[in-house]
């Protein structure tokens, strides 16, 4: 993961989608399926759930690194990860040795109607990102009841499935 963005879009709609993943979210809480992220209220507490984000998204990038080969890897479309909690943005450069972590990437475009030039973009909660990453459920049932989206072009979708297909099927220690 390159950087962790704090992108201003306008009318705070940080995703078309991302209220119909919200509403996906809270369905599979109340189903036992995801647990509630346990962060503390208080002075601290924004700084401690941003934190948070960042941590899942860490976890995220390790999981990725660790599953797929170099060929893989470098064979995935640039994409952002949406964390909707508090709008947590990350994205996601693919290189020989990882990730980027020294990008600075352009805003997102998730508005557009020109389906090549829109972003990359994968939306999911921190709580599902998280039960994922432990193995509580697979990528197909998240993408069938709508706990992660990915709106990208078809064939950049189906890599990024792809990539998520293989990523879990590999634990990583502290997910």
């Amino acid at each position: 993961m390159c950087a962790i963005c704090n992108f201003k879009i306008e009318f705070s709609v940080s995703h078309p989608l991302a209220l119909s993943v919200a509403v996906a979210t809270r369905n599979a809480i109340d189903a036992g399926l995801i647990g509630e992220l346990d962060i503390d209220d208080g002075p601290l507490s924004a700084a401690r759930k941003r934190m948070s984000a960042v941590d899942t998204l860490n976890l995220l990038q390790a999981q990725i690194e660790a599953s797929l080969t170099t060929a893989e890897l470098l064979g995935l479309p640039d994409f952002y990860v949406l964390l909707i909690e508090d709008d947590t943005w990350g994205f996601f450069h693919p290189t020989t040795d990882g990730f980027d972590p020294n990008i600075v990437p352009e805003m997102p475009d998730v508005t557009t109607t020109d389906e090549l030039k829109r972003s990359n973009v994968v939306i999911t909660s921190e709580a599902a990102l998280r039960a994922w990453l432990h193995g509580a459920f697979d990528i197909e049932n998240a993408l069938r009841d709508s706990i992660f989206v990915i709106d990208a072009p078809s064939g950049h979708h189906m890599s990024l499935m792809q990539m998520f297909v293989t990523a879990g099927s590999v634990a990583v220690s502290g997910a």
